[in-house]
């Protein structure tokens, strides 16, 4: 029995060392693998950030130092002794559940990453999708948000922005201004173009080139319409819009012409006055 229990008793120290010396080598190959997996994902940020946006380069990064974790832990589980294809097997389980949990999230989120490659707008543009219009707050991986003229703050999830045509206003750096004004129609049409396009001339606003535009464009009843098309930097786009209507109607004036006034003419019957 002591010859036995000396059996027993050596080959349990042996089989704990043995587990022991696992145990070891796994918790050094864990901290390696986290030293490596910071190394790793500062190195992927480095690298992303030189030709992508911060946000999706940290992201970026969180994904490498996060695969490179789930890599290590899988090594050390196989190193200790524990059976990893059923571990596996959990994960990509429980990798496809959340999947499909999170289909909608996903969906923001590769669309993003897809915004942050092409770049269709950028952080103060003046941008215009479906309904929404207005300035670029801030561009994250999942949404992104606007701030109207009227000052209220849109967010867009990125996959609506994905799935829609997207007018980007700042790109070109100038934009044309359409105006219609109607003269009246015994009005003479080369002096009020000529006033307008002295307004025109006169506006250190209105750009030189592209040629602003003044022309006829249809004749009313008691009209005559005229379309008005300067151009101006983005930035004075807006200040311009709302200032021009005013100096146009005061050049028309000052030209002799003036705006059409609705006209009626009431033919009264003799006869039926009689009756």
């Amino acid at each position: 029995m002591d010859a036995i229990s000396m059996e027993s008793l050596q080959g349990l120290i042996q089989a704990v060392s043995a587990w022991s010396l696992k145990v070891l080598g796994g918790v050094a190959i864990l901290a390696v693998g986290v030293l490596v997996a910071k190394i790793g994902a500062k190195a992927a940020q480095r690298a992303a950030g030189m030709t992508l946006d911060e946000s999706l380069a940290r992201l970026l990064s969180r994904l490498a130092y996060y695969t490179i974790i789930s890599i290590v832990v899988i090594s050390v589980f196989g190193i200790v002794g524990i059976e990893t294809a059923s571990l596996i097997t959990v994960l990509g389980a429980s990798s496809l559940a959340i999947g499909l949990a999170l289909q909608g999230s996903l969906s923001n989120l590769a669309s993003g990453v897809m915004m942050f490659i092409f770049r269709p707008y950028k952080p103060g543009d003046y941008i215009e999708v479906g309904d929404e219009v207005g300035f670029v707050a801030e561009m994250g991986v999942f949404s992104t948000e606007l701030d109207t003229l009227d000052n209220i703050r849109v967010v867009i999830p990125n996959a609506q922005v994905a799935e829609r045509a997207v007018r980007n206003w700042s790109t070109n750096g100038t934009r044309r201004l359409d105006l219609e004004i109607e003269i009246a129609v015994d009005s003479e049409i080369p002096k009020v173009r000529d006033a307008i396009a002295a307004v025109l001339r006169d506006e250190s606003r209105v750009l030189d080139e592209p040629k602003p535009l003044v022309a006829t464009s249809d004749f009313g009843d008691t009209s005559v319409r005229l379309v008005v098309r300067p151009w101006c930097r983005i930035e004075d786009y807006f200040e311009l819009r709302f200032e021009l209507p005013e100096k146009v109607k005061s050049a028309v004036e000052s030209s002799g012409s003036a705006m059409p006034t609705p006209q009626r003419q009431i033919v009264l019957k003799t006869s039926e006055l009689a009756a």
